[in-house]
């Protein structure tokens, strides 16, 4: 890693990853350590080699591409600061709004120690975010004078690349290119991930075209002291890659997929074997919801009870299946016999020819009634629900339950609160929960993700 680069944000890549329990250099001097992985991700970088990190979750991911592409930033500032509008830009991608706005946060305060550490006269960095929820009015501004930008797939392949020989801020932006970042490179792929690999190699292709010298137009405030090559320019018009994710089987191959890098060009490949950070262990919980019983209690069992011996081979046994009277009063039909027929919607019918094949008596029809009365359980949501305000319930623990769609997400949401509010212990509880879902306004979500990251919310639903 250059020195400038350690010096810049007070780094110590010697030993990286390794703590010495005597070492206090940290607290005396301020300098902080790098893992070995982020050490290795970010000498690659700066040395413009394509990077893929896939090392575990909480490992610190986010400083193997932020480093480097501030650090590019700042010194190509520096070096054109008699220049106008000069320097290097970057372009981090994120599938969703919320992880832009999480990074962004993180960035805004390395951009504040690093204009507080900076003696020089060089102007700040900037970095702005242009998504769906971005004012018109406000993104020709950020395009043009922002070097960082935040953004995602759909963003740039609506806005963006259209408009970039429209728009002179467009234009700019993408002759000034340097680096692109695909963070959670893993939620691109089947058809979704070859759509975004086209969108990828456009952007490269419309780099090349819009760094060339017809198309740059560099305006000088010193021409003696401001030399600009037709060899920089072209490095320019390359940008390099960088991915980041935490579930990736294949690192090198799908990045080679996703990004339009040429079969000779090099790729420094991160897994977890270089990952040198502490992981605490995990642990991963299958949960089964339990059998209800016919009058929809739970059996607080995920097994089927044990068949009932039959009368006939056992004279201790003082109730059958046939003896078990149920209420009439479920909605359901009763037969001559007195029991109850459950509806399990499309299975009822094929339940109605296999017992054609039973004789009376059998013991297989014994078997069938009496898995027939135990064969619901409870719905999935509200088992999630459940599990969610017991986990809010504690007060030590921060959870976030994932659902396919909006609907669940309301589901599960109602119920959750439902439940705190049934203890008055926990109804005071309400306030710690919130839904996170698409179709709220912008105001609506930054302010849930305020919450979130300030640790004011236990739990979240969101999709």
């Amino acid at each position: 890693i250059p020195s400038q680069v350690l010096k810049l944000f007070g780094l110590d890549a010697m030993d990286a990853g390794m703590q010495n329990e005597n070492d206090s250099n940290h607290h005396t001097t301020g300098i902080r350590k790098l893992f070995l992985h982020q050490s290795q991700a970010i000498e690659s970088a700066m040395n413009g080699i394509h990077t893929v990190v896939c090392t575990g979750t909480g490992s610190g991911k986010s400083l193997c591409f932020l480093l480097p592409v501030l650090a590019k930033a700042f010194i190509s500032l520096r070096q054109s600061q008699n220049c106008l509008k000069l320097g290097s830009a970057a372009i981090l991608l994120f599938p969703t709004k919320a992880l832009a706005q999480d990074q962004y946060s993180k960035l805004s305060l390395l951009l504040k120690s690093l204009q507080e550490n900076d003696n020089s006269r060089t102007a700040p960095l900037r970095a702005g975010v242009i998504d769906g929820d971005t004012p018109h009015s406000q993104r020709d501004e950020i395009a043009s004078e922002c070097q960082i930008i935040l953004t995602n797939p759909d963003t740039l392949h609506a806005a963006i690349l259209p408009n970039w020989n429209k728009k002179p801020s467009y234009q700019s932006l993408l002759s000034r290119l340097k680096t692109i970042v695909i963070d959670e490179a893993h939620v691109y792929e089947g058809a979704f991930g070859a759509h975004v690999s086209m969108v990828l190699a456009r952007l490269k292709r419309v780099c090349r075209v819009a760094s060339s010298p017809s198309n740059t137009a560099v305006e000088f405030s010193d021409v003696s002291q401001c030399k600009i090559t037709l060899k920089s320019q072209k490095a320019q018009s390359i940008p390099l890659f960088i991915a980041c994710s935490a579930t990736m089987i294949h690192p090198e191959q799908h990045f080679r997929l996703l990004c339009p890098i040429a079969e000779d060009e090099e790729v420094k490949v991160l897994t977890s074997e270089e990952d040198g950070s502490a992981c605490a262990p995990k642990h991963f919980f299958v949960w089964n919801p339990p059998i209800l019983d016919v009058n929809g209690n739970s059996t607080g069992s995920v097994f089927l009870p044990k068949q009932p011996k039959n009368t006939a081979t056992d004279s201790t046994s003082t109730t059958t299946m046939e003896e078990i009277q149920c209420p009439p009063d479920l909605g359901e039909e009763m037969n001559e016999d007195g029991l109850v027929e459950i509806s399990i919607g499309s299975r009822k019918n094929s339940r109605k020819r296999k017992r054609k094949h039973f004789s009376e008596g059998d013991d297989a029809v014994t078997l069938f009634n009496h898995n027939n009365y135990f064969t619901r359980r409870r719905h999935s949501a509200d088992e999630t629900a459940f599990l969610l305000a017991k986990a809010i319930a504690t007060g030590s623990v921060r959870c976030i339950a994932f659902c396919k769609t909006r609907m669940l997400v309301e589901w599960v949401y109602e119920r959750c609160l439902a439940i705190l509010k049934s203890d008055p212990k926990t109804s005071h509880l309400t306030s710690k929960v919130e839904s996170y879902r698409g179709g709220y306004s912008a105001d609506a979500r930054r302010s849930i993700e305020d919450r979130l990251f300030k640790r004011e919310l236990w739990g979240v639903v969101g999709t």
